[in-house]
């Protein structure tokens, strides 16, 4: 059975018997023994008080079941709201997440491809690689040695090409009623662009329509820029003459250069007939017929000559232009033409070699000029070449096959200019090094390399002496120290103190006769221990010696990595010895000889050279008077250093001492004892950061179970001493 409970007057009636009870307790001592009624009848009212509910109806019975099932499905789907909710925030995150990855890919992928557009421009080149290609790929080396015999082909054709071109500008075909016609030179480019393309593709017809529009627009876009290059060459203006001048400027030089070529038969007789004439010390007859032969047959040649030096841009200019376009449409038709080049191959080789070995100054330098003297093919490649070069990676020479596109002669060229430049600017070279070089190229070559290893004893005093010399470079261009100071500072070095005294002597004699003024990495194998042992004085120079700009720590590292060495190395060298050196410096007595990195250099810096501090004090608080607006405290975490006869208060601001305070004048100290630890509180002094004429106290909290005595006793005895000797200036008399 199924009642409901009419609460309402239930709780009214307990209420009321509640009421009676408290009433009658309250007054117990006069009602006496009726107060038990009071109590029975309040029971019987609350017994009574149960008969307050009647039995459900069906109706009611069914209502009251659907109100409980629509609850809990109430409850359910609050639930499942909640539990939507968390998903869907956790699936909003999940796409968040995914779409910022995304953003960043994609960023990244935008600054490669507007990188490689920007620096690199390469081509899009066949795959020549082996290993990367199934073999039924039809890109063999069969495919290009034929590639490398149509490249030899359309260089001859370059040839007769600025043969026909020179002969077209003598006879002033380009010349139409005395003006010149770019139009007819339009023709004659567009068919030798027809003459390279068929080359590499016979049965093309129409070549600009044949090939892809983005690969035409590239070749155009890299001969503007190369045309340009070329025009910017040329002496004096010509490069803003217009199309008339220059015309008529490159017509002389060609027609200068044809007069030479006339008389060029008959040179080695003028030559003959020179020398002859100055072994007869002109006492034979025959001399005068000689030299008259050589007035009379050699003056309009020596003429020509004359003008063909002033002219040589020009005549470069020609042949620059026709070797330009045909470059270019080689690219386009015959894939990738610009690495089928025996100087390219030895500049990737070389590339190689440098990766491979430890980078020195005198091998990055000559690498360097060995690149920019190639004649490449393209001066992207060339930009290309020198990046790698000064990030000391590779360009992959094996990605290329010099055996399919060279002949045995360029190979055995290469390699002898290898052999060459390993063997004279080189350093590093260990067996495992040159065994593991020289088994690549003479892979990919075909050619055995002539190596051999010889590490003497001298080349171990040639690094120590150079690193010497680095040192006293950074002394005095970084230091800005001076010659007459640099026995004095590199006696303490390890890396001097190796060498026998005499070579030691004459090392320092030569410095201080020639001294570096400029700072330069050593030539050190990386390998060797002399590397760390020319860190650890490079960062004992750079703490002990002033001035410690933030920037030369910097350099020390840069210098670590040019060394192939982890630069946290010497990040923990330089801590340990600023550690050390400020332990030296400070007063054993002092209450901390510990600080961070910053403020040890800065501390360093304040002390006067030679200078002991007396003691240091951190953990310092500002305290202004009620209602000023001062800040609690200036450039960061305050510092309290005591040397000599100074007192100073300073703070970081940059990675520099910020002076703030100065112990002048009178000053005042007061010391607090506490529970657990002690203060003391200076006032007076010299205020250097404010001028509004109101000036906080100077907090100094000592740690946690302290002696005040112990604490603040060094900074009392600074105190008091100057006030002893101001008592003593006071009354001495004038």
């Amino acid at each position: 059975m199924h009642h409901r409970w009419h609460w309402l007057p239930i709780s009214l009636v307990a209420a009321g018997v509640l009421a009676a009870w408290v009433t009658a307790a309250g007054n117990y001592a006069a009602l006496g023994w009726w107060q038990v009624m009071v109590y029975v009848g309040g029971l019987v009212a609350l017994a009574g008080s149960l008969l307050f509910r009647r039995e459900l109806s069906m109706t009611e019975l069914e209502v009251e079941r659907l109100r409980h099932e629509l609850q809990e499905e109430n409850s359910r789907l609050e639930e499942d709201r909640k539990a939507f909710a968390t998903l869907q925030q956790e699936v909003e995150g999940q796409f968040d997440e995914q779409g910022r990855k995304l953003d960043k890919r994609e960023e990244e992928l935008a600054s490669r491809l507007v990188a490689y557009h920007e620096w690199m421009e390469f081509p899009q080149p066949i795959d020549i690689r082996q290993a990367d290609n199934p073999p039924d790929d039809p890109i063999s080396d069969e495919r290009v040695s034929d590639l490398a015999r149509k490249d030899r082909l359309m260089m001859d054709l370059l040839k007769d090409e600025t043969r026909i071109l020179y002969d077209n500008i003598t006879s002033n075909k380009y010349v139409v009623d005395g003006k010149f016609s770019p139009a007819i030179l339009r023709d004659d480019a567009y068919e030798l662009v027809g003459k390279v393309a068929r080359i590499y593709q016979p049965d093309v017809e129409q070549p600009l329509l044949e090939t892809k529009l983005p690969l035409v627009i590239r070749a155009a876009s890299r001969a503007c820029l190369h045309f340009l290059v070329l025009i910017d060459d040329l002496p004096l203006n010509v490069k803003d003459y217009s199309f008339n001048s220059l015309y008529g400027y490159v017509r002389n030089a060609v027609s200068a250069y044809r007069m030479y070529k006339s008389t060029e038969p008959y040179w080695p007789y003028v030559n003959t007939a020179y020398y002859l004439g100055r072994f007869a010390m002109g006492a034979n007859p025959l001399t005068m017929g000689a030299w008259w032969f050589l007035g009379a047959l050699g003056k309009q040649g020596a003429q020509a000559i004359a003008t063909r030096v002033i002219n040589r841009q020009a005549l470069a200019l020609l042949s620059d232009v026709v070797r330009v376009i045909g470059y270019e449409v080689a690219s386009v038709y015959g894939g990738d033409f610009r690495h089928r080049d025996a100087n390219w191959i030895y500049a990737a080789e070389l590339t190689e070699m440098l990766r491979q070995f430890p980078l020195s100054r005198d091998g990055l330098s000559h690498a360097l000029k060995e690149v920019g003297a190639l004649q490449l093919r393209s001066e992207y490649d060339r930009i290309f070449l020198y990046r790698c070069i000064a990030a000391h990676i590779s360009a992959r020479p094996q990605n290329f096959r010099a055996l399919a596109c060279l002949s045995a002669a360029e190979c055995r060229a290469i390699a002898s200019r290898l052999e060459k430049f390993l063997h004279t600017f080189i350093h590093g070279k260990t067996n495992d090094r040159v065994t593991k070089w020289k088994t690549g190229v003479e892979t990919r070559l075909g050619v055995k390399l002539l190596v051999k290893v010889q590490p003497t004893a001298h080349s171990v005093q040639a690094q120590q002496e150079d690193a010497v010399r680095s040192l006293a470079g950074f002394l005095l261009g970084s230091k800005e120290r001076e010659p007459h100071d640099l026995a004095g500072f590199l006696t303490k070095s390890r890396i001097l103190g190796e060498l026998p005294s005499a070579d030691r002597a004459a090392l320092l004699s030569k410095l201080e006769a020639n001294p570096p003024y400029f700072f330069e990495h050593p030539d050190l194998d990386p390998e060797s221990d002399l590397v760390l042992k020319y860190l650890g004085d490079l960062a004992a120079l750079q703490v002990r010696v002033s001035p410690r700009d933030a920037q030369l720590d910097e350099l020390i590292s840069d210098v670590a990595e040019y060394l192939r060495h982890d630069p946290k190395l010497v990040q923990r060298m330089l801590e340990k010895e600023y550690a050390s050196h400020l332990a030296e410096r400070v007063s054993p007595e002092s209450p901390t000889r510990k600080a961070p990195l910053e403020v040890t250099r800065a501390i360093l810096d304040l002390l006067e050279p030679g200078e002991l501090a007396r003691f240091l004090y951190t953990g310092i608080t500002l305290e202004w008077p009620a209602g000023a607006n001062g800040t609690r405290q200036r450039g960061g975490d305050l510092w309290l250093l005591g040397a000599g006869q100074r007192l100073i208060l300073f703070a970081l601001e940059d990675d520099e001492p910020l002076l703030v305070w100065r112990g002048e004048g009178k000053i005042e100290l007061s010391q607090e004892r506490g529970i657990l630890s002690s203060t003391a509180r200076l006032r007076g002094g010299l205020w250097l950061q404010d001028s509004s004429g109101i000036f906080p106290v100077i907090r100094i909290t000592g740690p946690m179970v302290k002696s005040i005595g112990n604490y603040f006793g060094l900074l009392q005895a600074f105190v008091e001493e100057r006030k002893n000797r101001s008592a003593i200036v006071t009354d001495t008399p004038a």
